[in-house]
């Protein structure tokens, strides 16, 4: 199978078009056609079907589609990284995070990275997980720092995990709350209140952690962003659970309690196959940062 081949088809997967795929590779219309057709043949199967909005792959073009994300993929990393040899530039590194290690952890480990290999070029994203997964598996990035909350992440293939901290949850409550003189804080003590709360995997962690202290939360105030979360709590709508991880980068004005019992999320470095020489090092300072080195 030609590596061009299976380019086309991932694209022509893609826009479900094998006119708009030939367009957007600079190819005509039968030249792509030319090379969907000698894959069928090679592999004796029928790779796409027609239906009323273009085209989809069949369940054996789903599988080559599989195969052809990751092939299409180590070979387009591979040329950029032959392209970079010999450069006096440090080649790309792409990096994405979720926004808690985004505003806490990658400032300091890329200034790191960034410190031993002068001229480096790095690119960033900020992402939930169920974002960042698929753009590494799909080398749009080279390294994903993610967060694992119950029941799991999804079983990715080609996709490798590194644990980087257990970070627990803690209650974040509004000056002059009843509970403002305690260290710590028992769930069920919360039982009566109102939450704050958007985030699907800190739902997650809060509704198991309330049932097992014998009650469900009431969430009356749903917001994503901890920027918003914080000024809800701060009006007095209610409290929420933030991670230790960000506390420091919380304002001043809220307090931050500890839970008996508190509900902990896995931070994990993700990264796909053999690590390239930038995706090693940055992996390194990461590692370096939170260990505190």
């Amino acid at each position: 199978m030609e590596l061009a081949a299976l380019r086309s088809f991932r694209e022509v997967c893609r826009l479900t078009s094998i006119s708009a795929a030939a367009q957007t590779l600079g190819y005509t219309q039968s030249a792509v056609s030319r090379q969907i057709a000698a894959l069928e043949r090679q592999l004796g199967s029928s790779l796409l079907e027609r239906h009323a909005r273009g085209v989809r792959p069949t369940p054996a073009g789903l599988v080559l589609l599989e195969h052809a994300h990751a092939i299409v993929t180590r070979a387009e990393r591979a040329a950029e990284e032959i392209t970079a040899v010999g450069r006096d530039q440090a080649a790309r590194l792409r990096v994405g995070a979720v926004p808690t290690a985004a505003a806490t952890l990658l400032p300091r480990a890329l200034a790191r990275y960034a410190r031993d290999r002068p001229g480096a070029r790095v690119t960033f994203v900020e992402d939930v997980t169920s974002k960042l997964l698929p753009r590494l598996r799909e080398g749009e990035l080279d390294v994903a720092v993610v967060t694992d909350y119950p029941p799991g992440l999804p079983l990715l293939t080609g996709i490798e995990l590194v644990r980087l901290l257990d970070d627990p949850l803690c209650l974040l409550l509004p000056v002059g709350h009843r509970l403002a003189d305690q260290d710590t804080v028992d769930l069920a003590q919360l039982a009566d209140e109102t939450w704050v709360e958007d985030d699907p995997g800190a739902a997650t962690l809060l509704t198991g952690a309330c049932a097992r202290a014998g009650f469900t939360p009431r969430i009356d105030i749903e917001c994503g962003s901890l920027l918003g979360k914080q000024a809800f709590v701060a009006a007095g709508f209610g409290i929420t659970l933030v991670p230790r991880l960000l506390t420091p980068a919380l304002r001043t004005d809220l307090l931050v309690r500890n839970l008996t019992d508190p509900p902990v999320r896995t931070v994990l470095a993700a990264s796909t196959g053999r690590a390239s020489e930038p995706t090693a090092r940055f992996l390194d300072a990461l590692k370096a940062v939170v260990s505190g080195r």
